[in-house]
């Protein structure tokens, strides 16, 4: 009894330790596991419109592939307003175009994508990685130990590169001696990245892959709509013959085929959010940045639809809406500096 008393008065914490209210609880750190998906993750945009609206403020970014690329420049300090701009200077095929650097032969892919990282490096420069108030992470695969690789030291665009170097169409990028291509191949939505690397209290996904449903429907073709008209197609049966991407030739199975396991991979990941977020998924070919209007609309949408959700995860009583998570396994990570 003695010592119970001399302990209160020298403040021993078992004497005063009481329940924090939960009005009076830390909100909890939020992560955002945002996806490969092309032309359409342009529809990250609109999500993140969305939170800054909402003054939802995000502890950490992992991204894969055009969820890298975007994730990354919002880190940096680009508005949702400000990557909206930066779409809409690509909806000309024209522009496109002009970041295209073939590679002759084509050898190890059809382009070399250095024309597409200075395009990044005007907006991020020598940015690196500890130079950000958010954490990031960007995720890449080495082709020759099969690993995933999650940057998260260095110099971002170098690291986006390799994220979104997709295999037959950009050449591998080589880090530290390590061949990187399309982190979208092994980690569509980075989710464990988050419960790795992170010490984020939620995690929200946001995924464009295509879902079993849209396979059903019928929805999660590449290529584009049947040609009508005699000159339509004969334009479309020349280039068939001409063009490795056009449908059925050797990099439109190859990407088909990668998407085939993507599917799969999107749904096991999302499972392990607390909450995921699919916007309405359009016909169109991953390089349809023309439609970028439709997909950043298709983000906002989901998003404000969904803004209670949102705003119930950040509660300290929340309790995840996915109630079949499997117990955590995560994948092999590497620190790529």
């Amino acid at each position: 009894m003695l010592g119970n008393i001399l302990r209160f008065f020298r403040g021993d914490p078992r004497h005063h330790r009481r329940e924090r209210p939960l009005d009076d609880a830390p909100v909890p750190k939020l992560g955002l596991a945002l996806s490969s998906g092309g032309a359409r993750g342009l529809a990250h945009v609109g999500v993140l419109q969305v939170l800054e609206e909402n003054q939802i403020e995000v502890h950490a970014i992992a991204g894969s592939s055009m969820g890298a690329y975007i994730g990354a420049l919002w880190a940096a300090g680009f508005s949702g307003s400000a990557l909206e701009e930066l779409a809409a200077e690509m909806h000309d095929r024209r522009q496109l175009w002009k970041l295209a650097d073939p590679m002759l032969p084509p050898m190890k892919g059809l382009f070399h994508g250095l024309k597409a990282r200075a395009h990044l490096e005007r907006s991020l420069g020598d940015l690196c990685f500890e130079d950000l108030e958010r954490r990031l992470f960007a995720v890449a695969v080495d082709i020759d130990t099969k690993e995933r690789i999650v940057f998260r030291r260095g110099r971002i665009a170098d690291a986006i590169h390799a994220s979104c170097a997709m295999p037959g169409i950009i050449a591998p990028v080589v880090i530290n001696g390590r061949r990187c291509v399309d982190g979208g191949v092994i980690d569509p939505v980075p989710v464990g990245v988050l419960h790795k690397f992170s010490d984020v209290d939620r995690v929200l996904a946001i995924s464009v892959v295509p879902t079993f449903q849209d396979v059903d429907e019928g929805l999660c073709r590449l290529d584009d709509p049947p040609p009508r008209g005699l000159l339509s197609r004969f334009g479309s049966s020349l280039n068939g013959n001409l063009n490795l991407l056009a449908k059925g030739n050797m990099i439109d199975t190859f990407r088909q085929s990668i998407r085939a396991a993507q599917i799969r991979l999107a749904h096991e990941a999302c499972k392990r959010a607390d909450f995921c977020l699919r916007p309405e998924h359009y016909f169109a070919p991953w390089h349809d940045y023309s439609g970028f209007r439709r997909f950043i609309d298709a983000g906002r949408k989901v998003a404000t639809d969904h803004l209670d959700e949102i705003r119930a995860m950040l509660r300290p009583d929340f309790k995840s809406q996915n109630h079949e998570i499997p117990p955590f396994r995560p994948m092999v990570g590497h620190d790529v500096a």
